[in-house]
């Protein structure tokens, strides 16, 4: 890309993170930070119109930060359904602050500093969001791992609970990677035993109960590894399968090493069944790169298509060019729900209205054209997993996210 080189930051894995500008579809922010050498947090920006559609970078390594930064840069939407938050956090010396930023049609900005959690001294580590935004896990290098509330409105941080804190005795299990499932009822983790042991002897995935009192012991063993190999990222694709990367733990890597355990990730299939690798349908490298290589790291991509907060003060969309409240008019509970779900919808207008339930994927599962405003619906067939479920009209677009689980 036409002046796309040099960016300020290491490239470790989860450095960079990418967002539309919200006030012009043409405008893209790489966020990027510094964890070792050249520290900070960065900023730059690409005009997607230029070079004949392929895009320019047309403003480059904008500081916003100055601190050593942690490896987890990360990325969500504002409950509003069209800005976003940013965040950084910084290890240098033990803190819990995080830092969040606004990203608006009026550009970049600090907006507060949160305290919460437990102290982190690691460099190393990686911050992911649960389905709806609500909560994200933290994990490092040094034993932390914990699990943060996040209101999409504010863009406020507070501790939820410490799953495992760090070892000050230096008797640390090595976190490198988590992820929540698509019902967000677990925790898939890539970890060795100690730090130490990374590069010498067993790398594991686990999976944990979140729901648990105390998920760390509920660990499952997914998969194992022995050095050379080792067990890096672990990502949920759109299809609703977790993605794992695994390489040689040499570093630095070896530009001209093709081997089969590079050149493809393994997946799990059903990662929201609880239980061990034949429950959850875990298939080792059995997603083939095409000739291209994985190393430890994945895309860190956050949630693009992720919606606003339902029932909120920041709820509202711009559907038609129309500014549209939605947080008293569309109701749904339980929700997380089992088999069946209660609906309460208010209109003041005649116009013909649609219900519709799509899958994660944009499929169509079910819709009616004639429904009561006050029902129960059965979703009982279904299987448990997350669904959008939209009332559309002629002047209306409204959505919520639905979560059926056991």
């Amino acid at each position: 890309m036409v002046n796309g080189d040099s960016l300020d930051c290491e490239v470790w894995y989860h450095e960079i993170v990418i967002i539309p500008d919200p006030g012009n579809q043409n405008l893209y922010y790489i966020f990027h930070v510094g964890v070792t050498g050249q520290y900070g947090l960065y900023y730059s920006v690409i005009d997607m119109t230029q070079d004949s559609g392929r895009g320019a970078v047309i403003s480059k390594n904008n500081q916003l930060r100055t601190e050593p930064a942690v490896d987890c840069i990360q990325a969500v939407k504002n409950g509003n359904g069209r800005d976003w938050w940013l965040l950084f956090e910084h290890w240098q010396n033990p803190n819990n602050l995080f830092y969040i930023y606004s990203v608006t049609s009026n550009g970049v900005q600090l907006d507060h500093v949160d305290s919460a959690g437990l102290t982190a001294s690691s460099g190393g580590g990686d911050l992911r969001f649960n389905s709806d935004g609500s909560q994200f896990a933290l994990c490092n290098w040094r034993g932390l791992l914990a699990l943060y509330n996040f209101d999409r409105c504010t863009g406020n941080i507070s501790l939820n609970k410490t799953i495992r804190a760090e070892d000050p005795n230096g008797n640390y299990p090595y976190f490198f990677d988590c992820c929540f499932s698509p019902n967000d009822s677990l925790l898939y983790l890539s970890c060795a035993p100690y730090y130490s042991d990374f590069d010498t002897t067993h790398i594991f995935l686990y999976q944990l109960q979140l729901s648990s009192f105390n998920p760390y012991a509920t660990k499952t063993q997914i998969w194992q590894q022995t050095a050379p190999l080792a067990i890096g990222g672990v990502r949920l694709g759109p299809d609703n399968k977790i993605y794992v990367a695994a390489q040689s733990t040499g570093y630095p890597y070896d530009s001209t090493n093709y081997y089969p355990e590079n050149m493809s990730l393994s997946v799990i299939n059903q990662p929201d069944r609880r239980g061990g690798a034949v429950t959850c349908d875990f298939q080792p490298y059995s997603f083939y790169l095409g000739g291209k290589r994985t190393y430890w790291g994945l895309p860190n991509n956050p949630d693009y298509d992720l919606g606003p907060v339902p029932g909120s003060i920041c709820d509202s969309l711009s559907v038609n060019n129309h500014e549209i409240s939605i947080d008293s008019r569309f109701t749904l509970y339980p929700n997380p729900f089992s088999d069946k779900v209660s609906l309460i919808f208010s209109s003041d207008s005649n116009e013909k209205i649609t219900l519709k339930l799509f899958d994660l994927k944009g499929c169509l599962l079910w819709q009616d054209f004639n429904f009561d405003f006050i029902r129960e619906l059965d979703f009982s067939k279904i299987e448990n997993g997350v669904y959008i479920l939209k009332i559309e009209g002629d002047h209306l677009n409204l959505e919520r996210r639905l979560v059926k689980m056991d």
